[in-house]
């Protein structure tokens, strides 16, 4: 009798990060983050600081996925009174133009 047996190789940190850095969760580290939304065609990369929340899509409810491109620690400032600004939502773009959509 003979048998044959298929491997399947499964990329278990692409999905880690799918599953962890989502519209909702709490931004581990100051950087720059990958956007991945295919439902709509949002910025490719946003800037983003600790302890902030992963912004979400303006046009839908489906989750929005990050992945960590480069860190920028210096963009968190341990001093008090810093003018920073909170992402809440991210907005659709124009294919063609790469400016917002206008609803």
């Amino acid at each position: 009798m003979r048998y044959q047996a298929k491997l399947t190789i499964m990329d278990l940190t692409k999905t880690s990060d799918r599953t962890s850095l989502s519209t909702g969760s709490s931004v581990p580290d100051s950087g720059v983050y990958a956007v991945s939304h295919p439902q709509h065609t949002l910025p490719r990369e946003v800037t983003l600081l600790r302890d902030q929340t992963f912004p979400r899509c303006s046009c839908c409810k489906e989750p929005v996925f990050y992945k960590l491109l480069r860190f920028a620690p210096a963009a968190t400032s341990a001093h008090p009174g810093v003018f920073a600004v909170a992402l809440y939502e991210l907005p659709e773009l124009n294919r063609e133009t790469d400016e917002p959509t206008v609803r």
